[in-house]
């Protein structure tokens, strides 16, 4: 029931997802956290990553008793707008009124965190010296937490972003090339003379049928989402782009997949009369946190202190957690219990909210 979610621990969710914050537009999310922090006593700063992201605010960061060697995360940016959200409180959850998102993802994880270090701050709890960070842009580009800049002392990362239950965590991703394709023809009148024309839609077709969609195996994935391409019905196109992804948590295979695209889609060109370029970057690296490691160690341990079935977890999905394990820094994903991330029919379970908070404070604890 509602009255088993502390007051305070509601209240500060509600406010988090009362405020519109979707990616590139974090400004007001990020100066509830500042003054937040500020009155806890802190002194929070923001980065200069929105010369990098383009955002109209930087990540935030804190320092708690010196910044420690462990960063706990949560990003700012909802995927979607809750401007006008209507939480209701149903018997074991929150969801919304089912006319816009929730916001849960991930102003749960970012409650958790704030509200776990008012109860430290509050009760006189020995915590340990930590840092935190709350980034822009995980929605879009992960670009936020890929420009964020932390002490060479943060070796541990510790993300509340999943939408797993919580006592399940994140200790290993899949990695995503994204893919730029533009093939190019060259144009005529297509009833006039069709002959002097190269149909750049017909070359992409003839590629895109030799294209590995979907599931290739158990570790990955392949995917053309965008397709863009013609000007008129009387003309024989010139241009197409199409934008794609590989995913796999093999850095190797995602990067043969890639080179193959470059190649079917420039051996169809040439044997119709055209080109193609075939572009591709990492959105994001895979990871895998071992569990002889003192993150992995440490997430087991709070876990198993709170009484929760500890689960870890495999995910072909990107995150924060990603950006980090990529600099260097050992970072893992928990639960928050985000069901239905994106989604009208978001919602968290009370227990969940609770738990993240829980898992928060545990992990701030000497």
């Amino acid at each position: 029931m509602e009255n088993q979610l502390n007051s305070e621990l509601r209240d500060l969710f509600l406010t988090l997802i009362s405020i519109d914050g979707i990616s590139g537009n974090e400004k007001s999310v990020a100066e509830f956290i500042f003054k937040y922090l500020t009155q806890l006593g802190l002194s929070p700063y923001v980065d200069d990553s929105a010369s990098i992201t383009g955002c109209n605010i930087g990540n935030v960061i804190c320092r708690v008793g010196g910044g420690g060697d462990s960063v706990l995360l949560a990003h700012m940016d909802t995927a979607r707008s809750t401007k006008g959200v209507k939480p209701l409180f149903l018997e074991d959850r929150i969801t919304s009124d089912g006319t816009t998102v929730l916001g849960v993802d991930d102003r749960a994880g970012i409650s958790a965190i704030l509200f776990a270090l008012q109860q430290a701050a509050r009760e006189k709890v020995a915590i340990r010296p930590f840092t935190l960070a709350f980034t822009t842009c995980e929605e879009t580009t992960l670009l936020g937490s890929q420009s964020l800049q932390l002490d060479s002392s943060i070796k541990n990362g510790f993300i509340f972003d999943s939408y797993l239950p919580t006592g399940c965590f994140v200790n290993e991703s899949c990695g995503a090339i994204a893919l730029d394709i533009k093939v190019h023809g060259r144009a005529s009148h297509s009833g006039i003379a069709p002959e002097k024309g190269v149909n750049a839609i017909q070359i992409a077709v003839e590629a895109l049928s030799q294209f590995p969609f979907g599931r290739i195996d158990a570790e990955t994935t392949a995917n053309i989402g965008i397709i863009k391409g013609g000007s008129a019905t009387n003309v024989v196109p010139e241009l197409v782009c199409m934008e794609g992804e590989i995913r796999s948590k093999q850095i190797a295979v995602v990067e043969k997949y890639a080179c193959n695209v470059r190649q079917v889609f420039e051996a169809c060109a040439i044997a119709r009369g055209g080109t193609a370029e075939v572009d591709s970057r990492w959105d994001f690296r895979p990871f895998l946190v071992e569990s002889h490691t003192p993150t992995y160690r440490r997430a087991a341990e709070v876990l198993e202190r709170l009484g929760l079935e500890i689960k870890a977890c495999a995910s072909f999905g990107g995150s924060d957690a990603n950006s980090l394990n990529a600099k260097g820094i050992s970072a893992i994903n928990f639960g928050t219990g985000a069901q239905n991330p994106h989604s009208n029919d978001e919602c968290i379970l009370y227990r969940d909210l609770i738990n993240s908070a829980r898992i928060a404070l545990e992990l701030m604890k000497i």
